[in-house]
């Protein structure tokens, strides 16, 4: 008989391990049947809404931005729409509000959310005093608001952590400070950045590279800062200390899927307690779990899960053969980030290897640069957009680009010479 997978959740994780999985059991030829099970009617390019805000060309509206998701299902995979209701690892079942699918091997790929009403006053403030961009609708409401703006205090706060792309809030910022500039308005602006963390990044060779980026931009930075209330001048953290604002762009709390604490597979934020190294259910047998409703320690981003689908895949597969899942995922993150006028830098890192510069992919052609500010970068993030369609969702191999990290190119030396690992 067939062997029954089930994969929940229809963003890019389980999209990606879906069809990865549809293509190894035709390429293998194996008795397996994957449904996929998620209630989006439409995918939407997460990273698009960083450029939504400021109308940039290709991302002026959602249509720019969103596609149907059954576009994007491969052959062999039956796609569900239906809303899940409860995960029962004991009896290997899940119960949605169409009926009862039992399965054999369970892939959880449910994401993560913003809970805006996490934070005293800023419910009552969303869409007019305070704004954010990791939804369609926050974005498109905070494009008004940018439109509107004149000058005076503007203010970028990530509430806590985690968060989905945590490099997201500084790309913010440096768009922002493009925007304000182009429409001379940057030198009557106050642009301050207000983060839990102790400067820009995690990863201190990055962080003091983008620290002093953003100090050079004339951006105000205040660390070890958690979101505690917001009013409607001033946002405050949990040691009394306040900053004021005109226009307040923040970052909410996020959350995992309430889903997998009910089931007893969560760390009570609804994040699913993973073995970083298989990305099996630290929990439960026979269930893995990829992208944004892990709790390893990596970045919520496209390119993690399309990296973590290929060991789920590949270990889903050992465990069908009787083989044991192999500790493959390192962690593997690749971003761009925009650093604002037609500029990007690419770092590229895993959970023990933070970004040093270098060349990517290929050593001394690259023809990216790594941990620099390069033009090029910039239209290697443009150029994502495409590829995300075309090739990461359909669960397509991107060429020279593996999903373990390759130390080919990278400057190693950098971090022995600051004293880092």
């Amino acid at each position: 008989m067939a062997s029954k997978v089930l994969v929940l959740g229809d963003g890019t994780g389980g999209l990606v391990v879906a069809n990865q999985l549809a293509k190894a059991a035709r390429r293998k030829d194996l008795p397996l049947e994957v449904r996929l099970i998620g209630n989006s009617p439409l995918h939407t390019y997460q990273p698009g809404m960083l450029f939504l805000p400021f109308r940039k060309p290709g991302y002026r509206t959602l249509a720019d931005i969103q596609r149907k998701n059954s576009d994007f299902i491969g052959p062999g995979v039956e796609y569900l729409r239906e809303t899940i209701t409860a995960i029962d690892t004991h009896a290997r079942t899940v119960t949605t509000d169409q009926g009862r699918h039992g399965y054999d091997w369970l892939v959880l790929a449910l994401g993560c959310r913003t809970v805006v009403d996490a934070i005293e006053g800023l419910p009552e403030r969303w869409g007019t005093r305070a704004h954010g961009f990791y939804t369609p609708d926050s974005a498109l409401k905070l494009a008004a608001a940018l439109e509107k703006f004149e000058g005076g205090d503007l203010l970028v706060d990530i509430a806590e952590m985690p968060i989905k792309c945590p490099v997201a809030p500084l790309e913010f910022v440096c768009l922002v400070d493009e925007y304000l500039t182009q429409r001379g308005i940057r030198s009557r602006t106050k642009l301050t950045l207000m983060t839990p963390l102790s400067g820009a990044f995690t990863k201190p060779v990055c962080n003091d590279l983008l620290t002093d980026m953003l100090l050079a931009k004339g951006v105000v930075i205040v660390p070890d800062a958690p979101l505690a209330e917001v009013t409607d001048t001033e946002v405050s953290c949990p040691d009394g200390k306040t900053v004021p604002y005109d226009l307040l762009v923040t970052i909410p709390p996020h959350e995992g899927s309430e889903l997998i604490d009910d089931a007893g597979l969560g760390d009570g934020l609804g994040f699913g307690l993973t073995d970083k190294h298989t990305l099996k259910s630290r929990k439960a047998e026979r269930v893995f779990l990829l992208g944004d409703n892990t709790n390893v320690p990596t970045s919520k981003a496209g390119s993690v899960a399309h990296f973590q689908a290929d060991v789920v895949v590949h270990n889903l597969l050992r465990e069908l053969a009787g083989e044991a899942a192999e500790p493959l995922a390192d962690g593997h993150a690749n971003c761009f980030i925009e650093t604002g006028f037609g500029k990007a830098i690419l770092v590229d890192f895993n959970y023990d290897i933070q970004p040093v510069p270098g060349k990517f992919p290929l050593p001394g052609i690259g023809p990216m640069t790594l941990l620099k500010e390069t033009r090029l970068n910039h239209l290697g993030k443009l150029a994502f957009k495409p590829i995300y369609w075309h090739m990461l969702l359909p669960g397509r191999a991107i060429p020279l680009v593996g999903s373990q990290m390759s130390l080919r190119g990278k400057r190693m030396d950098v971090l022995a010479a600051r004293g880092h690992t």
